[in-house]
């Protein structure tokens, strides 16, 4: 099989469609797989394979034209068509293709091309290729202006028929597609996100050596008492190597948290940062030895606004800082944590976020933002705990960091109530075996049912 996946936007920002890719090469298939340029792959589609190709472009974007806001979209989606029409034919060269497997949002113009390239496929060569929508969102319900959002509805409600076949990240997606978008129940499949095998628990010596190379990092966002006596060949801010040569949690570590957030508004970072405000002066009046370090990791477009809050903060006990990290990096400093936060929201309230899976992978529990549909993913009470506010979130914390004694070496998954809900964690079923069992029988049974059948 030949299967053509498609983001319309940065492909190494887009790793559930990455997981595609990797798991149908695993399998034995061919893939193309194209969007934006950007961001490094994963591993896995990084270097020499035959059966891979990638074709990434950059889209000029007519920034003369936002003043006049119709002109600029149809503009913008005029050139969208253009390059992903041609990185489509540009994929296809000399191959048969059996299915085009689209993210979903964005769909504009995405759906419509690919419906139409597939049309166009089948008439020149006599075999149609599927045309498989994967559901992440709703296109529609990320946007702000209230005119374009229902013109994106229609427009999402209309292409959702045309496709062979649909996956969706929860079981809420699909009975929305069923119920509002008239898509057949049997059409539909969940495939919920399931962590990669990349993110795994990393023994205390793997975490000392990566917590070592950003030791200098790290410890710039630290008041100076926390680090100012570390060497860090042998001790980091939360690990050491003993004097019989092993390693350990070093004594006083502060709790590692960690957030994985895209800086957009349907993750609300500032109620984070009230919540460690309200902690920081908690551990001050109850005159803990309690110290946290929390690192955000991710790019977007509110970083900037947040950076400069976060500079005006008053922190005594919790120190924050924000990374950007490599793709092989990125699981390794989850696998550090003690906790992960989650701000995710979803504009729709129909899709989970996957960077809370990217941590669970590792065994590490978080504390997540509640919304419709979470409870698909986040177990409250079992795998972590679900917060409604800033004070509550803080409640959290403050509940499952604060028995910490600094006095021994150990983290805070080795007691209480982080300890029960890691080891829910455990033996989760990973995205490959996920994979397998449900969408790569919708992908395969669809090429085959349009194999020398045009319609």
């Amino acid at each position: 099989m030949h299967a053509i996946v498609v983001v319309l936007g940065d492909v190494g920002r887009s790793p559930r469609m990455q997981y595609h890719a990797a798991s149908l090469l695993e399998n034995g298939h061919s893939v193309s797989l194209i969007g934006y340029e950007g961001e490094k792959l994963i591993s896995a589609l990084i270097g020499k394979n035959e059966r891979l190709q990638v074709f990434r472009f950059s889209v000029p974007a007519p920034k003369s034209l936002r003043k006049i806001l119709p002109l600029y979209l149809f503009v913008r989606a005029s050139l969208l068509f253009f390059f992903v029409f041609r990185a489509l034919f540009q994929a296809a060269r000399n191959r048969t293709v059996d299915v085009v497997l689209v993210q979903n949002p964005p769909a504009m113009p995405l759906l419509f091309v690919t419906h139409l390239y597939c049309l166009i496929r089948g008439i020149v060569s006599g075999h149609r290729p599927a045309f498989v929508i994967d559901w992440h969102n709703l296109g529609y319900s990320m946007l702000d202006n209230k005119l374009f959002s229902a013109i994106a509805r229609v427009y999402e409600k209309f292409m959702a028929p045309y496709a062979t076949a649909h996956l969706c990240v929860t079981a809420a997606m699909k009975l929305f597609l069923q119920t509002h978008f008239d898509v057949p129940h049997e059409k539909i499949s969940v495939l919920h996100d399931c962590p990669p095998n990349m993110f795994q628990p990393l023994s205390i010596e793997d975490q000392h050596e990566l917590l070592s190379r950003l030791h200098k990092v790290l410890c710039s966002a630290c008041p100076k008492h926390w680090h100012e006596n570390l060497n860090p060949t042998e001790q980091t801010l939360l690990t050491e190597i003993s004097d019989t040569g092993g390693y350990e949690f070093r004594k006083n570590r502060p709790c590692f948290l960690v957030s994985a957030t895209s800086w957009t508004p349907d993750e609300d970072f500032g109620e984070l940062l009230d919540a460690l405000v309200r902690l920081d002066r908690r551990i001050r009046l109850q005159k803990s030895s309690l110290k946290v370090l929390m690192v955000v990791t991710g790019k977007g477009p509110q970083k900037e606004h947040y950076l400069e809050r976060i500079s005006q903060l008053k922190l005594e006990s919790i120190a924050i800082q924000t990374l950007w990290l490599e793709p092989a990096d990125y699981p390794r400093l989850l696998a550090c944590a003690d906790l992960g936060v989650s701000l995710h929201t979803s504009t729709s309230g129909l899709d989970l976020p996957m960077k809370v899976l990217d941590l669970f992978g590792c065994a590490v529990p978080v504390c997540a933002r509640n919304f419709s549909c979470l409870s698909e993913l986040v177990k409250d009470g079992t795998n972590g705990k679900v917060f409604d506010s800033s004070s509550e979130l803080e409640e959290q914390l403050w509940g499952l960091l604060e028995k910490l004694d600094g006095s021994q070496r150990r983290s805070p998954h080795s007691y209480g109530d982080l300890a029960e809900y890691s080891q829910a964690l455990q033996n989760q079923t990973r995205w490959n075996e996920n994979w397998g069992k449900h969408a790569l029988p919708v992908l395969r049974g669809n090429s085959r049912d349009f194999q020398g059948d045009v319609k």
